[in-house]
């Protein structure tokens, strides 16, 4: 039976499928949201899923929050406790449909998680679960305290024996827009020292840590901790590594793309999702490409419910 995991991050309003008109489609998504939403219907919807957020008060805030539990998704009590508002962002793709994004997210109420007066209750709510996913993209938004307390939460988790997934997700301007002051390659080596599973696309090894195969990255990352790592290079060859043994898998690559966003975010989902229910890694990988092979032929970074495919977890 899977184990109960939480995710740690920023769900926010959504744009996509802008038209000449200006008309749009709206909707959610946040890169650690999306992998909770996944894992969620993986699952079945069984209150295995949590997720830290904040979101503020107000109708799209509410909207949000019920989006989330209507997924099966348990929020923490203090998702809605204090004044804020979510963030924003639009979506645009090009004819391969590789995507870029616009953000309105400085000013988010997530970037207080962990910190004032709910801290306690957020650790508590985190405690609550056998495994914790996070990324990148959580680190950055976070203010240092916050950050700062995530971490000695995520040390209580290996600590205790549980998994902690982390997907290394560098976005490099947001890094300079949120945490200027941070050294992020550092940072990177710190969680990746303290994870026991990572995901890495070895454009960003290269970018973080000047690493120029996959080889490289693995004898670099390898030597911090004892995480699994799984190497992403382009769409159709994934690199495990665990315990001195590395694999190489490779896929088919999907023919039309009509939306690349969540690609990543949905291949966690269904890696993570098979590897608590004890599966070995490399069928974690192939879970995790079959559900994103899915997830890349819908616009937006949630697809219909009735299009989830039948994975064998």
């Amino acid at each position: 039976m899977a184990k109960s995991v939480v995710c740690v991050g920023e769900i926010m309003l959504e744009l996509s499928g802008v038209q000449p008109d200006g008309s749009a489609r709206f909707g959610f998504g946040g890169d650690t949201g999306n992998t909770a939403i996944y894992l969620s219907r993986l699952f079945g919807n069984e209150n295995k899923v949590g997720y830290l957020t904040r979101l503020g008060k107000g109708p799209f805030s509410d909207n949000l929050a019920a989006g989330m539990r209507d997924e099966g998704v348990v929020l923490s009590p203090t998702t809605q406790s204090e004044p804020g508002t979510p963030g924003l962002y639009a979506i645009s793709t090009d004819a391969e449909g590789e995507r870029s994004f616009t953000y309105w997210r400085r000013d988010a109420a997530v970037r207080h998680v962990l910190t004032g007066v709910g801290a306690d209750q957020e650790e508590e709510f985190l405690l609550g679960f056998d495994a914790l996913y996070l990324s990148g993209i959580t680190l950055a938004i976070l203010s240092d305290a916050g950050r700062n307390r995530l971490l000695n939460i995520i040390k209580q988790f290996v600590s205790e024996g549980r998994d902690v997934m982390f997907d290394v997700n560098f976005r490099q301007n947001l890094w300079q827009s949120h945490a200027p002051d941070i050294d992020v390659p550092k940072m990177m080596e710190q969680v990746i020292g303290l994870s026991t599973i990572v995901k890495i696309g070895q454009d960003e090894a290269e970018a973080l840590f000047g690493t120029q195969s996959i080889s490289q990255t693995i004898d670099r990352l390898s030597v911090l901790g004892n995480a699994a790592l799984v190497v992403t290079d382009g769409a159709g060859r994934i690199v495990v590594y665990a315990d001195g043994t590395t694999q190489n898998i490779e896929f088919d690559v999907v023919a039309k793309v009509v939306d690349a966003t969540a690609a990543g975010d949905s291949f966690s989902a269904g890696f993570l999702a098979a590897r608590l229910n004890g599966n070995v890694l490399q069928t974690c990988a192939k879970t995790g490409q079959q559900l994103a092979a899915c997830v890349i032929q819908f616009p937006g970074a949630i697809i219909p419910r009735d299009q989830m495919p039948a994975l064998d977890l």
